[in-house]
């Protein structure tokens, strides 16, 4: 089980306790969170049985979309992986759907194209992810799926979908990224309170 300090070698132990993957496939926005994975993962690329490389999702919903895509680019290429960014269109939600949600739908469904059997898509959510995940269900009155939050490895197209960051806390990836000097984007979005999430980790989780 993962402590409260992340560790290269600590993120290496939980991979080895999953199923090895032929192709390792970073989602990589270029926050912070991405950032810690990716960067931990190429220091440790050479354990893996497989090799590493990085996903970018340009939604183009912002106007600085262009340039976070290139930030991305020139942060792989530093570190000497692979960097495919795919372009999506406006994600168009069904009746009762948040674009919110809608957007996420469609970088799930760029995550899974192309992937080969027992190909590995590792996102960075962490264990404050898990603790709003498991709050907006509850809002939402999910029953005992939806109360079981994110699992660390679920199915995705022919391969899976790993979360091997869930059992740290944000504030262990920061201090991990600022003790590197890591950089990283802002997405000005995840201050926009209008959004259910946003709204619970900026203020409901701190009164928590």
């Amino acid at each position: 089980m993962a402590g409260r300090e992340f560790s290269c070698v600590a993120l290496a132990r939980v991979l080895t306790e999953l199923p090895p993957a032929p192709r390792y496939r970073v989602a990589f926005s270029g926050g912070l969170d991405s950032a810690v994975l990716l960067h931990a993962l190429a220091e440790v690329r050479g354990d893996l049985p497989g090799p590493l490389e990085a996903l970018h999702v340009n939604h183009g919903l912002h106007r600085d979309a262009g340039r976070w895509a290139e930030h991305c680019r020139q942060v792989c290429a530093g570190l000497g992986v692979p960097c495919r960014v795919v372009a999506v269109p406006d994600a168009v939600g069904s009746a009762g759907e948040s674009p919110e949600a809608a957007a996420r739908a469609a970088r799930y469904r760029a995550f899974g194209e192309g992937l080969e059997a027992g190909d590995a898509v590792l996102t960075a959510h962490h264990r404050d992810d898990q603790a709003e995940t498991l709050l907006l269900h509850l809002l939402r009155g999910s029953g005992p799926r939806g109360l079981s939050a994110m699992p660390v490895r679920r199915p995705l197209g022919a391969g899976w979908l790993v979360r091997p960051l869930l059992g740290w806390p944000r504030s262990a990836l920061r201090a991990w990224a600022e003790a590197r000097g890591l950089a990283w984007l802002e997405d000005p979005g995840n201050r926009d309170e209008r959004f259910e999430r946003n709204f619970l980790r900026r203020q409901v989780l701190p009164l928590l």
